[in-house]
Order: structure tokens, then sequence, then C-alpha cells
């Protein structure tokens, strides 16, 4: 990756929200060429019937843990939709990790405000902390001792027992991809930075657009996605790009395995790509997707606007 020698924009300490949504207008603000509403549905329909925005989500194998604008959580297990409560104060919840299942389940949540929600198996709720710093806009990691969370403030760890910064609050990042060696965070202008043996450096993507998703495998597979149906794969050398044949909005990519990333975005569009190949999956609605997460390519979601929720067919 090259080394960042533009000078670029960049939001100030609590400048600006990490996803910019709201539950009167998400529907009508991000909208692109196509509809996925027009096509025969490949996903399987949960929705849940709320105005909430589902913007981020973790698949436990068995159903789909999720975090909402206003501060809710919820769960889908057993065909059902079940309220956790958070007493977060309303401030949209953006981010969620989670490993486990049962007894062993550790989740963290991050959002608005510097709150920070983790999972107590004791009383099967939330501990919530908030320290008014700027927004959190993702969380991702190995284990739970050892996270990275972005926003407005920069990028967090909690490697050392607390939360404490590992950038200034001069860089925003919208996602972060982090396996424990090596982290990958995205923002606005085609900010990325890279995290390897405990430093970060800020890299040229050959890209100025707004970058919104990352996720990857390993070192030499990572996927970024943003405005303008950009596409941006890093196959250890360089970024390349793909492209999707759409002009939509890509919020969010998921890798389950090397060279293969499921992204989605605006009109509820959702695509599979592998290597240059391109997919189009039709999810039938035209909603927003802000998010999707599995566990592997059996068991994928994707979720968005109105309490939306997908889980791809399999059959």
């Amino acid at each position: 990756m090259k080394t960042l020698t533009t000078v670029m924009t960049l939001c100030l300490l609590g400048a600006c929200t990490p996803k910019d949504v709201t539950d009167e207008d998400d529907l009508n603000q991000d909208t692109g060429e196509g509809d996925s509403s027009a096509t025969s549905s490949v996903w399987e329909d949960l929705r849940h019937g709320t105005s909430r925005t589902f913007l981020s989500g973790y698949a436990d194998g068995s159903g789909l843990y999720v975090v909402t604008t206003e501060g809710e959580t919820w769960e889908h297990h057993n065909g059902m939709w079940t309220n956790i409560p958070a007493m977060v104060d309303e401030e949209d919840l953006n981010g969620i990790w989670g490993s486990g299942t049962g007894a062993g389940l550790k989740m963290v949540g991050v959002g608005n405000n510097g709150t920070i929600i983790e999972w107590n198996t004791s009383i099967a709720g939330w501990d919530v902390s908030q320290d008014g710093t700027a927004n959190f806009a993702a969380v991702d990691g190995q284990s739970f001792n050892d996270l990275i969370a972005v926003g407005g403030a920069g990028a967090w760890s909690n490697s050392s027992g607390t939360w404490t910064p590992q950038t200034s609050a001069g860089y925003k990042f919208n996602d972060v991809w982090y396996d424990g060696t090596t982290a990958v965070a995205v923002g606005d202008e085609g900010l990325i930075g890279t995290y390897v043996a405990g430093e970060w450096t800020f890299d040229d993507s050959a890209t100025d657009v707004h970058l919104y998703g990352v996720s990857g495998t390993n070192d030499s597979d990572v996927w970024a996605v943003g405005q303008d149906s950009t596409v941006l794969h890093w196959n250890g050398t360089i970024w390349e790009e793909v492209d999707l044949g759409t002009q939509a909005n890509m919020w969010s990519v998921w890798s389950p395995t090397t060279n293969v990333a499921y992204v989605v975005g605006a009109n509820g569009e959702a695509y599979r790509i592998q290597g240059s190949l391109v997919e189009a999956l039709p999810t039938g609605v035209n909603n927003i997707l802000y998010h999707i997460t599995g566990t592997t390519e059996a068991n994928v979601w994707a979720i968005g606007s109105r309490g939306m929720a997908l889980r791809l067919r399999t059959e």
C-alpha cells in the first residue's frame, strides 16, 4: 500500500454521524440506478415491524443479534424477534461484534456519544458506558479482550483492559476489520488506515469517494465498499476495483472466505463477488441495506432500514 501524500478533509471530533440515517427519510436519501424489488428474491424476508433502522448485526449460527437507531437491541431466534433492553438514552448504536453462543456468548456494541455496551451473561443483558467522546461507528476483532472500535474520534483499542485511543480525533473512520494482527479502517474521501505491529499508516486507495464498509480474511485479501457502487479489493499488492454495474451506494461488505465477498447497499441491492465475477442477489425490497454478515456462505444475513432483515436462501 502507498503512503498517503494528499491532505484530506476529515471530520473533527464529534462533527459527523457514522451512519447518516434517520427514521423518517432513510428510504429516500440514498438512491441509485436499479431496483431490487423488481426481481424475484433469493432471500428469506424476516423483517421486524419497527420504524427503527437495523445498523449492524452479529450472526451466532442459530440466529441474529442487531443494534439499531435510537439505542435498541434485538435478537431473532426460533423464528421470533425479541427486544433486549439497553439503557443508552436513545443514542444510535452503529456497530456490534460478537463471538460464541449461549453461556459462551460475548458481544460488544458501540454507538453515538462514546457509547459502549458489553454483554453480561450473568444477567443476560447489557452493561453500558458512555464517556461523551465522538460517535463510534463500528467495532471488530478476534477476541473480547482485543477489539478495535472506530468513529469520529479515530481508532480505539481495549487490549490494555480499558478503551484507549490509538489515533487522533483527526481521523474519522466509518468501519473497521481486525483479525487480531492486522486492522484496516476506512473513512471519507478514500481514507484507508492500516494497523500492523502497533502502528497505523494511512494509504491512498486510488479513490476519493467515501468508503463505508470493510472486511477481509487476511492481510492480502481485504475488501472495501462505498459511494457510487465502489468496490475495492486489496490483493496484497494493489487495490483493484470491481465493477458492479450499478450506481448505488454500497454500505457494507462481508468476506467469508478468500477472494469472496458479499456486498449490500441502496435500493435493496445485494451481490456476491468471487474474484472479478459479480453475481446479483435480488432481495425483492428497496430498503437501504446497511450491514451484511454471517457465519458461513450457508448462513448470510443482510439488515437495514425499517427493521429489514433478510437471510440468503441456500436451497
